[in-house]
């Protein structure tokens, strides 16, 4: 199969007007369109995600009754989180064939105008949540021509978000996924961090075609990983989406502002550029794990240095 364009990220939020205030606040994402669709159980808005040309943020809630998004809420304990990755492929048919072949198993949405499926191995676990459709319209955001469009700007302090850089998935085998990323749709491996660098993790970066989003794999070594707790606790899921910032006084003072602290904060210099990342906690994001980074140079924080995959 192939994916070659990633359009969005979704949350699931039970009160759509907070999360999307937050994040045209905090984030200085722009709304540019909103539904509401009680047929198919959801309310959403879809933000424009600073830098990140053709890919967008999307806050979806439960609208109506019996509403799947409400059943999700409630399998998780009502918290919010981040509930799938829109994309588009060339030819939807092919895709569920290729999955069937696999045994993934896909699941129709809105009369057939995309599929929803977890592109991990089966017998992982229940991994990411992708939602594919043709080329066509924002059909699968539960858009429709009754949609409005919206026009405000973020007004105030921002972080300052230059991009969405990548989304970051845990898994018990890092090596593993990418190939079985590689073999399925064609992710190429650009970056992966010696085996002994850090003492609790290992990652690599996998570029996926036609896409100027990654998507990163990181797997527990050691005694006590964080990221063992995080797959006991939950499986192979999204673990945290990076975003780039323009100026990191500027975002350190945006979170400041809208009283958002930030936690293990690095920094360091690579080839003679400086870079930093601090994390935002779910708490304070509506439920998704953020990453923020700035670097002096592009490149010196994710090295951009080309790293054969172990597979070929």
């Amino acid at each position: 199969m192939q994916i070659y364009r990633i359009d969005h990220v979704a949350q699931v939020a039970p009160d759509l007007d907070a999360q999307v205030a937050l994040l045209s606040g905090l984030f200085g994402f722009r709304p540019v369109r909103s539904w509401d669709n009680p047929g198919e159980g959801v309310r959403g808005a879809r933000l424009e995600i600073p830098g990140s040309r053709g890919q967008a943020w999307e806050v979806v809630s439960p609208a109506g009754d019996g509403s799947s998004l409400q059943t999700w809420l409630d399998e998780h304990g009502g918290r919010p989180g981040l509930h799938h990755v829109g994309a588009e492929v060339p030819d939807l048919e092919a895709v569920q064939a290729e999955l069937e072949v696999r045994g993934i198993k896909a699941t129709d949405g809105a009369r057939g105008r995309w599929l929803e499926a977890s592109l991990s191995p089966p017998e992982a676990g229940p991994g990411v949540l992708w939602r594919l459709r043709g080329p066509g319209s924002l059909d699968m955001c539960g858009d429709s021509s009754a949609a409005s469009t919206e026009t405000s700007s973020p007004s105030g302090p921002s972080l300052g978000i230059v991009a969405l850089d990548h989304i970051c998935q845990a898994f018990h085998d890092r090596d593993a996924l990418a190939r079985w990323y590689h073999e399925l749709a064609g992710f190429v491996q650009v970056w992966r961090t010696a085996d002994e660098e850090h003492p609790d993790m290992a990652d690599l970066v996998l570029n996926i075609p036609g896409s100027a989003i990654c998507w990163e794999v990181i797997m527990p070594r050691g005694e006590d990983s964080f990221i063992e707790r995080f797959l006991a606790k939950g499986g192979p899921g999204a673990h945290h989406v990076t975003f780039e910032v323009a100026d990191w006084d500027a975002a350190l003072a945006a979170c400041e502002h809208y009283d958002t602290p930030t936690f293990d904060d690095e920094e360091g210099v690579t080839d003679g550029a400086a870079w930093k990342h601090t994390f935002i906690h779910p708490k304070k994001t509506g439920g998704v794990l953020v990453q923020l980074f700035w670097e002096e140079r592009p490149g010196v924080w994710v090295r951009s240095d080309k790293v054969s995959p172990p597979w070929t």
